[in-house]
């Protein structure tokens, strides 16, 4: 499946600069903003009786290039973007809280389209995305209250698709999308449940384009 997805966008990009009608040259600009992070399928333990989730914010910020082609645009984007979740495991009448911070840094390719109005400009777009793991700790109160390291244990790349819209007024943006990982971000558990968990990640950016 890894290789299906990281084939079609070769094969997509490729195709698209190809078929353009126009080549105006790229432009670049910059983003940054929050995400709302969790993971989904996660659900329970074997070890323990309940595991409740809450979503978890962190930063995302980066830089895009965007290549028009036509009445669309191709955006290729290089973002920073903390992801993870926390929450509490209940046993019997105690609970314990939990946290894990995932680090990436995520390629999305996305296909774009702006409608021409004259001033204010809104904009909506869906693609792919591969994100390369960083970093990745964990901290859990019913075993070591002290942050660890968990790279070994997870997936080293994360595969998602992505949607998302916005507006842009001369140059800046405003804009909210939604990607969801389709690989397991643990490598394996022994647990079915925390092996089939993936990242699902709200985002809200602010942009400047040059």
């Amino acid at each position: 499946m890894r290789k299906m997805i990281a084939t079609g966008l070769v094969v997509v990009l490729s195709a698209l600069l190809m078929g353009a009608p126009v080549w105006a040259g790229p432009s670049f600009g910059i983003k940054a903003g929050i995400n709302i992070a969790d993971l989904n399928d996660l659900e329970t333990i074997e070890s323990i009786d309940e595991l409740e989730q809450e979503a978890k914010t962190g930063f995302v910020g980066g830089v895009h290039l965007k290549f028009p082609l036509g009445i669309f645009d191709l955006q290729l984007e290089g973002l920073y973007s903390m992801k993870g979740a926390k929450g509490q495991s209940i046993d019997g009448l105690s609970s314990r809280s939990w946290e894990t911070k995932l680090t990436y840094f995520e390629v999305p390719l996305l296909l774009k389209y702006e409608l021409p109005t004259p001033v204010l400009k809104p904009f909506v777009y869906g693609g792919a995305s591969i994100a390369f793991l960083m970093s990745a700790e964990e901290k859990n109160e019913r075993i070591n209250s002290d942050w660890v390291e968990i790279d070994e244990s997870l997936n080293s790349e994360d595969y998602g698709w992505v949607l998302g819209g916005g507006i842009r007024l001369i140059g800046i943006s405003l804009e909210a999308r939604y990607t969801q990982g389709i690989t397991d971000t643990v490598e394996k558990s022994g647990d079915k449940l925390i092996d089939q968990a993936k990242n699902k990640t709200w985002s809200v950016m602010a942009g400047l384009d040059f």
